[in-house]
């Protein structure tokens, strides 16, 4: 599994690299979200108190030190329930991205949803460290541009207020390819603007701007063994920017970026 490239928020100019072979991101340093925005809406909310299928368990999912999680998305995120309140399952990646060093505490996921419905359904999550916001695919299923969604992702951002956010791609998208690859190279332009972390956990699924074959029962969700390897991927990403959560409070959030150039690779 590819690990995230590091770089300086510098880079953003350059950093629009969007559909490759294997799985890398430009990295930049997230900044606290502001006042509390979203509307609050409890049914697709969810705790680590729900069912966890094949993933770690509470002992080693709520180490003092682990990196303190909250999950923000869709069906790519609530997992096979559709949603994230039914609990962690084996089609939801967070179930193979927690535990050692990774506590989930919570966030919003509903299967269909697009950004905007999630900025108004999430509601507050306590002493986040890091969120993992990953949406598009519905916008652009509905013919929402980037530029209409925009202001939900800072919206999450600012309800969530975690000390790191990190923003994952989305998938292929089989039924409109090209409207997915503009939506998203907005996106990550949006997100390295912000100062956040964008990361693509998806080079493995893809076959220029389809799903490889294999790695897709729909064109639009990965298989089990695809939601496995993307939160094995969320994982290393996750703590890159986050470290132990010793290491994050001690460190600001300037001490997260690395010299121009730094890569990591696994």
């Amino acid at each position: 599994m590819d690990r995230a490239k590091i770089a300086r928020a510098a880079l953003v100019g350059a950093a629009l690299a969007l559909l490759v072979t294997g799985c890398s991101a430009d990295v930049t340093t997230a900044s606290p979200g502001s006042a509390p925005a979203g509307a609050p809406q409890a049914i697709a909310s969810a705790t680590p108190g729900d069912v966890t299928a094949g993933g770690a368990g509470d002992d080693d999912a709520r180490r003092d030190d682990a990196v303190r999680v909250a999950i923000v998305g869709d069906s790519l995120t609530a997992g096979g329930a559709r949603l994230l309140s039914d609990g962690l399952d084996a089609n939801t990646w967070m179930t193979y991205a927690r535990g050692d060093g990774v506590e989930w505490v919570g966030g919003w996921a509903k299967g269909g949803s697009t950004v905007q419905e999630q900025a108004a359904a999430v509601t507050p999550v306590a002493d986040v460290d890091v969120l993992v916001l990953m949406s598009g695919t519905n916008d652009v299923r509905k013919g929402i541009g980037f530029a209409e969604s925009a202001a939900s992702y800072d919206a999450v951002v600012a309800t969530i207020a975690p000390q790191h956010v990190i923003v994952a791609a989305i998938p292929p998208y089989d039924r409109a390819p090209a409207a997915a690859a503009v939506y998203q190279r907005a996106l990550e332009r949006h997100v390295l603007d912000r100062g956040w972390t964008w990361t693509d956990p998806w080079g493995f699924a893809r076959d220029g701007l389809v799903f490889a074959t294999g790695t897709s029962p729909d064109g639009i969700h990965p298989t089990t063994v695809g939601y496995q390897r993307v939160g094995e991927s969320l994982r290393e990403t996750i703590l890159d920017v986050g470290g132990t959560r010793g290491d994050l409070l001690q460190a600001g959030p300037a001490d997260d970026v690395l010299e121009s150039g730094d890569v990591r690779t696994s």
